[in-house]
């Protein structure tokens, strides 16, 4: 850099040169020639060093981005649990989509830090030597604009830090939104989101504008302050010396042009080391935050498998409370947590789990209960290595796996997420698959168990999901396995199965920890440890029959209790294997993620029109236009009054030529100003505008768009790709223009000269057209590709962040760091091909541009002096100027057109993705439902149109106010009721009508609104306890509070506490119970419970229910149950197997005359004494 510096320097003093050789009569044309040949092997010099310093400054910034995206992702599988509360999954994926990128920019101009100001100090001696003292008040205008720019320079960083504050917190409600669509749809959360979000882009908008009115200032007083300095020093030389030659005149104008670059380019520089310094430090702090604590010890000699001595746990939350982020609203100012209890989070009692002894010996079964946030999930987390161990000792004596309540599932095929890297062994693995009761499931997928799953497992069942999590246990084949309640997600006949072949079965000998609150299998283990507040009560043994009953009291009713079969003749639950195996999917799951939507060829011109539109009225570009004429006519005109100036053409006297010099300079740097700023400005416009159109249509986009497209995909589009609209478009397109008017104004002024040289000027523009078309042509679809592997690198690590649990519990982070370590190699190679093309254009552009050089001095050595030599000067410096501005145009044609695919992207997703919203949907009545009559009528519901239906000719009616509960095994269609109700996907064929309206004519966001559901998965966002009851802020703290009292939450959690990101500081149970309490507060007509009590303690479901009973006496209520007792005194039950309504009566009309039923609750201990 250094060299091409030097040399670029070198230029202006042959000039000064050639033109005194001009100048001089005695001089033959063979010198003057010679001299044009120097420069031209000078700036032939230049280019190849240029082109050689760019090429491996991008090389060297691939690298070091790929290298910080791979330590930030081993990083974040490491995090302790304090630490994850501070650097979020949306942080950590800021900084590898936007951190990481920065800095990669940065480096390729690192450099210029050094080697520019040497080149000033080169150029300044030459200065000197030009014109004497004169030339040091020139370059004390320089200094003075040094001065300022450095000062500027603070302010700069600050508006960068607080912007990128304000990008961590809306990446972070984006990925809390985008996570949970299914949860945002059901309640009908989307105008909430959109302005959750939209807050926080508004406040970083704002800042943006600030930061771009300062660089706008800053830039266009930089390039200008060379010809202000020229401009003094001329005056200062030309006053105290009287005359001023063409030779020193242009040479040291070409100077200080050579000092325009420096000063010009260091803004940017600084810009941008100034965004590196930030992230730098940002992704130190990440690095060097605390790693989860190895504090388990092993010892595979051990007498038992597990001892704990004086144990104390704590989940590490509240170390450091809440976000670094700017106050943005009211969610961003949290107060703190008064509870008192072991929940994670509580800032008065920091240990989830306290005094823990414990000895586990080889081959035992341990059941595992005890009340809502007892701490049962944290005593196997603790165990995982997955807690932070505050004081005693735990020693492990054998190998160890884990399944989480929550299954996380990753992208991929059904046998990958089983293997979870390890070889396959087809005998083990087939038991495995029929002891998990997954068979039935395979056999419904057209692949097998080659099925792609989608990310977080979105299109399966809840119960297949956590089979998939517990087979992947099973099939790790350790011998200790810690099992975090895997059968509430399960029918009561499929979740006997499981306990009777895997548990029971193949996993006999072996040692288990089974959290459970099922009191038949807690009846068959070894001993339960009850836990209570974070203590474990007492490890009882339950061949003690008064501590047995004592504990199962808690549980349900003592009723008789299955024996421990034998895992060879056991059954599915005691129902026969046909009806078992003809189970199907609520969906088929072949395809479920949609290639990422990768258009080709030239991006179409709809799609700068589309932007041109977004800056907010297409009067605007007229405007920009319109100055930047404006400001090269100026600058044209300052460069020709000095030629005449030097001839004193006019024969005016100094003082006026003075006067007209610094007006015609002024008057460009004013417009350039408002061109960058207004630019600028106009720029951000559009890429709000197209960011809120996107994140409008994605977020009312069906579920079958979100089930086909990865969370991570998504956060690119609205991380990196949103980056890069914010500062990356717009300065291209004001580069590119104001590049478009030098050259234009350069040609047109040696035109005038040269009227033969507009004869070269097709020869130059068919060169530089197929130069360009040949290298745009691959450009842009490398472009694309590499646009595209940046979205799988990104979609791989948010979602290993969100199963960074479950990855550590198998030890398989090299696993997946390898995984990512290939994703990073294919965007590296699109990167490097990327860089590699553009320089081989750069040094073909650089080549002609030099030419140019060659030929124009040519012209005027053989026009015999005809030219006065202050024109021949002015020239030869605009010719010197076209060597950089002609592979600048086309650099610049190749970015927009790069850029703007981040723009065709954009407008992909705000225009053409699918919509579920038309706004021609009939509103309904405030008043409606009236009632809670619904009728389904010949309903069919297929997910896709090549696959099976999910619901064939469901016909029912559910009376207002009735109680009706939805049994069936997993996968026979239950769920797919809840996405008839609630209009998640079309229906194929039918009807459903609630009071008297058939909901297909409804506006989407109306009927959502008017129904609740209680989901399976219960979601919690940032923010308070308050905010995730009432987000609009509808109802009075009272009515609140209520809703707490009656779920027993109150006072323990009040309106102000803390809810951390997916609400981690909450038990699972505590969160289905706040989701009870948010459907209390809305008091609707009618009611759906999918599995809304799976994760709580027999006590707290029964509580529930009263509650429901209670509550909603006159409501209409739709519950889906695994536990036949939630619903066993509903007024009807609803049975549903393969999509099919095979029986819907009372409970006792069913419990009387269909086996099935009667069946399942013999398995569940229930007689027909209790039904009545």
């Amino acid at each position: 850099m250094l060299f091409a510096n030097l040399l670029q320097v070198m230029a202006p003093l042959l000039l000064r040169y050639f033109l005194v050789s001009l100048s001089d009569e005695s001089s033959s044309h063979s010198s003057s020639l010679i001299f044009v040949g120097l420069l031209f092997t000078t700036q032939m010099g230049m280019s190849f060093a240029l082109v050689h310093y760019h090429y491996l400054g991008q090389v060297v910034g691939s690298q070091v981005k790929a290298t910080l995206t791979a330590m930030i992702f081993e990083k974040s599988l490491k995090l302790s649990n304090c630490e994850s509360h501070n650097w979020t999954d949306g942080k950590i994926s800021n900084l590898i989509t936007v951190d990481s990128q920065r800095i990669e920019s940065a480096l390729l101009y690192a450099n210029m830090i050094w080697s520019e100001p040497v080149a000033v100090v080169v150029a300044l001696a030459i200065l000197f030597y030009n014109l004497t003292w004169s030339v040091l008040s020139g370059l004390l205008l320089l200094g003075l604009g040094a001065k300022g720019l450095e000062f500027s320079m603070g302010w700069l960083m600050s508006r960068r830090v607080a912007i990128n504050a304000a990008v961590d917190h809306r990446i972070l409600r984006l990925l809390e939104g985008l996570r949970n669509m299914k949860f945002v749809k059901f309640h009908a959360w989307e105008p909430y989101f959109l302005r959750r979000i939209s807050d926080v882009r508004e406040a970083e908008v704002q800042q943006q504008h600030k930061l771009l009115s300062l660089q706008s200032t800053i830039m266009s007083l930089s390039s200008s302050l060379p010809s202000y300095a020229a401009m003094l020093s001329f005056i200062i030389f030309m006053t105290f010396n009287g005359r001023l030659t063409a030779a020193e005149a242009f040479s040291s104008l070409a100077l200080f042009n050579c000092l325009r670059k420096p000063l010009n380019i260091l803004p940017m520089v600084l810009n941008q080391l100034i965004d590196a310094w930030v992230s730098i430090q940002r992704i130190e702090s990440f690095l060097e935050a605390e790693d989860q604590q190895k504090t388990i010890q092993w010892d595979f000699d051990a007498v038992n498998v597990v001892e704990i001595t004086n144990g104390y746990f704590s989940w590490d939350y509240a170390a450091n409370g809440g976000i670094s982020s700017p106050k943005i609203d009211e969610e961003t100012s949290l107060l703190g947590m008064h509870d008192e209890s072991s929940m994670p989070g509580s800032k008065t009692s920091p240990s989830a789990l306290s005094k823990v002894d414990l000895q586990v010996k080889p081959g035992e079964l341990i059941a595992v209960a005890g009340p809502v946030g007892a701490g049962k999930s944290a005593l196997l987390l603790a165990l995982a290595g997955q807690m932070s161990q505050t004081r005693g000792r735990v020693v492990l004596g054998a190998t160890r796996s884990f399944c989480s309540q929550v299954p996380w599932i990753e992208s991929g095929t059904v046998q990958e997420n089983i293997l979870f890297g390890k070889p396959l062994l087809q005998p083990w693995y087939d038991e495995v698959v029929e002891a998990c009761a997954l068979n039935p499931d395979l056999k419904t997928w057209e692949h097998g168990d080659g099925t792609y799953i989608g990310e977080q497992g979105i299109t399966l069942s809840g119960g297949q999901k956590q089979r998939i999590s517990l087979a992947r246990t099973i099939y790790a084949d350790t011998d200790l396995l810690l099992l975090d309640d895997p059968l509430s997600a399960v029918d009561a006949d499929v979740g006997q199965h499981i306990f009777n072949k895997a548990i029971l079965g193949l996993l006999r000998g072996k040692t288990c920890i089974l959290v459970t609150h099922q009191r038949h299998i807690i009846t068959q283990c070894d001993r339960i440890l009850w836990l209570e507040k974070g203590h474990i009560k007492a490890p009882e043994s339950l061949s003690d029959s008064s501590s047995r009953d004592e504990l199962l009291s808690h549980l349900i009713p003592t009723q008789e209790n299955y024996q421990r079969k034998d895992s060879k003749n056991a059954e599915y639950g005691g129902l026969s294997n046909e009806v078992y195996e003809t189970v199907h999917s609520d969906q088929d799951h072949n395809t479920m993620i949609d290639t990422e939507t990768q258009q080709s060829g030239s991006v179409h011109r709809s799609v700068y029109k589309t932007y041109l539109s977004a800056s907010g009225s297409i009067f605007h570009w007229p405007i920009l236009f319109s100055l930047l004429v404006a400001s090269q006519i100026a600058g044209i005109f300052t460069s020709v009054w000095l030629s005449w100036w030097v001839d004193n053409t006019l024969g005016w006297d100094n003082r006026a030529y003075i006067v007209g010099y610094v007006i015609f300079g002024v008057v460009q740097s004013v417009l350039a100003w408002a061109y960058l700023s207004r630019a600028s400005i106009t720029g951000l416009r559009a890429s709000d505008n197209l960011f809120k159109a996107a994140l409008q249509r994605v977020l009312n986009a069906p579920m079958s768009f979100h089930t086909a497209n990865p969370v991570g995909r998504l956060m690119n589009l609205f991380s990196s790709d949103v980056s890069q609209l914010d500062n990356g478009v717009s300065g291209s397109v004001q580069a590119f223009f104001m590049l478009v008017g030098i050259a234009f104004s350069t040609f047109l002024l040696i035109s005038v000269q040269f009227p033969l040289f507009v004869l070269s000027l097709p020869v130059i523009s068919l060169v530089v057209y197929y130069t360009s078309s040949y290298y745009r042509a691959s450009r842009q679809e490398l472009k694309r590709f590499e646009t595209v592997s940046r979205s799988t690198v990104a979609g791989h690590t948010v979602e290993c962040i969100a199963g960074r649990q479950t990855i550590r519990s198998f030890g398989v982070q090299p696993i997946f760091q390898s995984r990512l370590g290939v994703a990073i190699d294919e965007a590296s190679n699109f990167s490097y091909l990327m860089s590699a093309s553009q320089q081989w254009l750069n040094l073909r552009l650089d080549t002609l541009g030099n030419v140019l050089i060659l030929f124009v001095g040519a012209l005027i050595v053989m026009s015999d002096n005809s030219i006065p030599a202050s024109m021949s000067g002015l020239l030869m410096t605009y010719a010197i100027a076209v060597v950089q501005i002609i592979p600048g145009i086309v650099s610049q044609t190749a970015e927009i057109e790069n850029s703007f695919i981040t723009v065709e992207r954009m407008i992909y997703y705000g225009n053409e993705i699918p919509t579920e919203m038309p706004e021609s949907a009939t509103v309904p009545p405030s008043t409606w439902p009236e009632t809670g009559t619904i009728t389904m009528k010949d309903v069919n519901l297929r997910y896709h149109s090549d696959h099976p239906r999910a619901l064939q000719d469901v016909s029912l009616t559910i009376n207002d106010g009735e109680k009706v509960g939805i049994i069936g095994r997993t996968g026979a269609g239950k769920s797919s009721i809840v996405s008839v109700l609630f209009r998640l996907f079309p229906l194929e064929h039918g009807s459903v009508v609630i009071d008297k309206m058939n909901i297909a004519d409804l506006n989407l966001h109306s009927l959502r609104s008017k129904l609740a559901i209680i989901p399976q998965d219960p979601t919690l966002f940032q923010g308070t306890v308050r905010t995730n009851l009432d987000p609009s802020g509808e109802y009075p703290d009272d009515v609140l509070c209520d809703a707490l009292r009656k779920t027993s939450l109150y006072p323990q959690v009040h309106l102000d506490r803390e809810v951390l990101p997916d609400g981690k500081n909450f038990s699972l149970g505590e969160r289905q119970l706040l989701a009870l309490a948010r459907v209390l507060v809305r008091d609707p007509r009618i009611l759906v419970c999918d599995e809304a009590t799976s994760a709580v303690d027999q006590d707290t479901d029964r509580a529930v229910q009263q509650t429901l009973l209670e509550e909603f006496q006159d409501r209409t209520v739709i519950c889906i149950a695994h536990r036949l007792q939630t619903i066993i005194r509903y007024d009807r039950i609803c049975m549903i197997d393969q999509g099919r309504v095979i029986d819907f009566q009372s409970p006792l009309a069913l419990f009387d005359k269909n086996v099935v039923f009667r069946q399942m609750c013999e398995l569940n201990h229930i007689t027909r004494k209790d039904i009545i």
